[in-house]
């Protein structure tokens, strides 16, 4: 009886680190993305900020999983979409090009997530 418990309890842990391993991941792509729209928003280069933030995206469905890159991906899009191109405060985005660069963007973030998300993320106890 006391074996079944611990193994109940050690699934609720496994399942409560796997939630918190998403949220984190998940949050460090939108903070990511709200510094880099900061720091990108005067610039004429701007548009290509999506594409380059598909290496933040590998890296972070890599350490964290296949459901924090997931997260990760289409928080960061949003954050791209409202904060760093015109309209601001909106998810329409008025430049093709961007909207091109954020859709490419969510491609190749979600298909890092499914390629190269290990089946645990990298931070869980065994």
């Amino acid at each position: 009886m006391n074996a079944t418990m611990a193994q109940m309890e050690r699934g609720c842990w496994v399942r409560l680190l796997a939630q918190a391993d998403t949220l984190i991941g998940a949050m460090l792509c939108g903070t990511s993305a709200a510094v880099v729209s900061w720091i990108a928003a005067s610039h004429d280069w701007r548009v290509m900020v999506p594409l380059l933030f598909t290496a933040v995206l590998l890296l972070i469905a890599t350490i964290f999983g296949l459901r924090a890159g997931v997260f990760g991906t289409i928080l960061a899009a949003l954050v791209f979409a409202a904060v760093l191109f015109t309209p601001m405060g909106s998810v329409h985005v008025a430049s093709a090009s961007a909207r091109a660069n954020l859709g490419w963007m969510l491609l190749i973030g979600l298909g890092f997530s499914l390629l190269f998300a290990p089946p645990t993320s990298t931070f869980r106890r065994h």
